[in-house]
């Protein structure tokens, strides 16, 4: 007997082959439209970056002089408190609210020191007091100094001002054109009124 020896069962069979045929096209077709996988990553953390210091030296009168390592904007009391100052620290002779500088230089001074010195200028009995008096006018007479032609180096000999001090002051004085009055001293960074009283017998503009 011939296979599919009726008509309806060729039929059948063709349609089944059909609706096979249709069925993987549909299947191939819907692999081939579904969209590839993301691959999601995950963005590398950039490393924190470190906040920039600056190294200055403590000495004189503390319990530890040494090079420290402060952050950038650190006052000079920051450093002074890393040195521990010692019971004979004189802190009203520095400008504790002043900020710091790299590599700048902290000289704590002592008030043993200042005692010392006092002695030593007092007049011996056996000494003429007017010669003594006159040595010592000859040793304390300040130097004028001119705000518009000092250098660092002249500014420095002024009293309470430090190497810092004395940059920011050259600074200002490029920034303004040059000093037309010492009141002008006021708008540099560290110098107040009381600071200003006491160097101004000592500057001209």
């Amino acid at each position: 007997m011939e296979l599919w020896e009726h008509p309806a069962e060729r039929y059948i069979a063709l349609g089944s082959l059909v609706v096979i045929a249709v069925s993987l096209a549909i299947l191939a077709g819907k692999r081939l439209t579904e969209p590839a996988a993301l691959i999601l990553e995950t963005p590398q953390q950039k490393p924190a970056t470190s906040r920039p210091t600056l190294k200055v030296h403590v000495k004189g009168a503390v319990q530890r002089p040494s090079v420290y390592t402060l952050p950038f904007g650190s006052r000079i009391i920051d450093a002074v408190q890393k040195a521990q100052p010692r019971p004979d620290a004189d802190l009203n002779a520095l400008n504790l609210a002043d900020f710091l500088e790299d590599g700048q230089e902290v000289i704590v001074p002592s008030k043993n020191r200042l005692a010392n010195t006092s002695t030593l200028a007092l007049p011996s009995p056996t000494t003429s007091l007017l010669p003594l008096q006159s040595k010592r006018s000859a040793k304390t007479q300040p130097k004028i100094i001119h705000l518009n032609t000092a250098t660092e180096a002249d500014l420095v000999q002024l009293p309470g001002i430090g190497p810092a001090l004395a940059k920011r002051i050259i600074e200002h004085r490029r920034q303004i054109g040059g000093f037309k009055s010492v009141e002008q001293l006021l708008e540099v960074r560290g110098i107040g009124k009381e600071k200003l009283e006491q160097i101004r017998p000592y500057v001209r503009p």
